[in-house]
């Protein structure tokens, strides 16, 4: 009777793993979203440098441009992708540390 049972019982079908793998394959196939990442920024703040140093802008263009860079190197800055730049006057007026042999 115990034979008889095994028998009776149906097989796993097939189209439940169908069903799984063309999920899967759905998904593969969708392509990614398009993305930007701060290296991505970090280069378009270097192609706006060149282009300015090279003469590229016109006079009526430099303002927005300008708005352009600053908020994009401000966003980097805000994210440590870039140092803040030091110009020389800054490093000439930054204190300069005596350590313990002053207070001797």
């Amino acid at each position: 009777m115990s034979e008889e049972n095994i028998m009776d019982e149906e097989p796993v079908q097939d189209e439940d793993l169908d069903t799984n793998t063309a999920a899967d394959a759905e998904q593969e196939q969708t392509p990614a979203a398009p993305s930007l990442g701060l290296a991505d920024l970090k280069l378009m703040a270097n192609v706006i440098e060149v282009v300015t140093q090279r003469g590229a802008v016109r006079a009526n263009e430099m303002a927005p441009v300008g708005i352009v860079y600053n908020k994009l190197m401000n966003f980097l800055i805000a994210n440590g992708a870039v140092q803040v730049p030091v110009s020389e006057e800054n490093q000439e007026e930054a204190p300069v540390d005596q350590g313990e042999e002053g207070e001797e």
